[in-house]
């Protein structure tokens, strides 16, 4: 369903789209900044600094999940595989979680939280229930309609690629 739409319009929406990816960007910043002032801890608080967002992400999924391995990770979060051996790596390093297998199958890894790392997964917890709260206030102005069409929009949003050229412009480029 290809509408024609005016020029302006169209630059204002992509000005508030790419105003809307850098506030997200700066969030995860205050993000972290709240979380190290929720910690006395001098341990937690080195570590916290050390932390990206996606690790933050992922040691998230493994208190969500409990004893977890790659694959289900992958599956849940929707982050590839390989990125979550490298960010269990570092996160093992920093010791928030420990590898175990399970008997007779030493070749699949599983990750629990270590007592640090449960630390820091129930503050982000605590983050997430402070920006669930946030949300839900803004959202509570909009009707059920404007939040259903929100929701259309932002899943197909995220489920297209705006570099990805179509069949028919390629064929036009290489001619």
């Amino acid at each position: 369903m290809n509408q024609p739409h005016d020029e302006r319009l169209l630059r204002e929406v992509f000005e508030v789209f790419t105003r809307f990816a850098k506030k997200i960007q700066e969030e995860d910043d205050e993000e972290k900044a709240w979380m190290l002032a929720q910690t006395s801890d001098e341990q937690v608080q080195a570590i916290l600094s050390e932390m990206t967002f996606m690790m933050l992400h992922v040691l998230d999924g493994i208190g969500k999940l409990g004893r977890t391995n790659g694959s289900t990770l992958s599956s849940q979060f929707g982050i590839p595989k390989g990125t979550i051996s490298k960010l269990t790596k570092r996160l093992k390093v920093l010791g928030l979680i420990a590898f175990e297998t399970i008997p007779g199958n030493k070749k699949e890894l599983y990750f629990v939280l270590t007592p640090q790392g449960e630390t820091i997964y129930k503050l982000h917890e605590r983050l997430e229930e402070r920006i669930q709260a946030a949300a839900a206030h803004f959202m509570a102005g909009y009707t059920r309609e404007q939040l259903e069409f929100i929701r259309d929009f932002m899943n197909k949003l995220t489920s297209h690629s705006f570099l990805q050229l179509d069949e028919e412009q390629a064929r036009e480029s290489n001619s």
